[in-house]
């Protein structure tokens, strides 16, 4: 009696938080992908609490970026560039990290999905992928939740291609109107979880380095949230960073980071 007396308990104080249209549903996909981002994310703590789960970050600064990163026993160690780019010197080292697909992969092995193709496979197969290609590209983006499922991942290119799992909506994660004021018109647009570059990550990597005394360089990016289809006149923040900008909401301190598929040269939502 006195355990149903505490679940009770413990189910109207969150009622108290969250309204009763939160959605998110406990799943392997959010289990893994969560494990990976910071210590205190904003939405891991919700998934906790909305789910019953008990997900810990495995790393207290989440998993940073690091291009063509895939090896999960080398995460966090220091690393040299395994190619050179914009954004990689190849007389310096960094923190290791997964690099999109590396992250993506790593929670299809996670939860017995098999590996997905390359992306540039997975978006211009059409005969080969046309049942995992979702029709829903002309469909207004605050329509997209009601036929995306958690897991299923969205494919794009601007400068190079890149991959994100879809997670659910705000809404699902129990925000409001009035807890999300700067997103109040978006509260049920996709949103994303990705290992991709953000400005707000290279400072927080910094820190992980001088904690540990470690000579390297720090990264540009990590495991991090977006929000998908606003459209950046409507993001109320913007920062530059190595020559890009970045458009946010501030959510409750946390950035929430656009992915612009509306300036994608071609991008197609697929589900394994």
């Amino acid at each position: 009696m006195r355990k149903v007396v505490l679940l009770l308990l413990i189910l109207i104080s969150l009622l108290n938080v969250f309204p009763v249209s939160a959605q998110v549903q406990r799943h392997p996909e959010l289990d893994a992908a969560f494990s990976m981002i910071e210590e205190g994310n904003l939405f891991l703590e919700r998934y906790n609490q909305l789910t019953g789960a008990d997900i810990q970050a495995r790393y207290k600064y989440g998993v940073p970026y690091f291009f063509g990163g895939k090896k999960v026993d080398d995460l966090m160690k220091i690393k040299k560039p395994i190619e050179t780019t914009r954004y990689y010197n190849p007389n310096r080292a960094y923190v290791y990290g997964f690099d999109c697909t590396g992250f993506t992969q790593w929670i299809n092995k996670q939860t017995g999905k098999p590996e997905h193709d390359s992306l540039s496979g997975m978006i211009l197969k059409y005969a080969k992928y046309a049942n995992n290609h979702l029709p829903i590209k002309d469909l207004p983006f605050e329509t997209l939740h009601e036929h995306l499922q958690v897991g299923d991942f969205l494919v794009g290119k601007h400068r190079s291609r890149h991959i994100m799992m879809y997670i659910g909506t705000l809404e699902d994660y129990g925000f409001t109107a009035e807890t999300a004021l700067e997103a109040k018109d978006y509260l049920n647009y996709p949103l994303v979880i990705h290992s991709g570059a953000n400005p707000f990550y290279p400072e927080r990597y910094q820190r992980y380095i001088e904690e540990n005394n470690l000579k390297a360089t720090t990264t540009n990016g990590g495991v991090c949230v977006s929000i998908v289809g606003v459209p950046a006149s409507g993001m109320p923040h913007s920062v530059e960073s190595n020559k890009e900008t970045y458009f946010y909401f501030d959510l409750n301190g946390y950035q929430l980071t656009l992915y612009d598929v509306t300036t994608a040269t071609s991008y197609v939502w697929f589900r394994m």
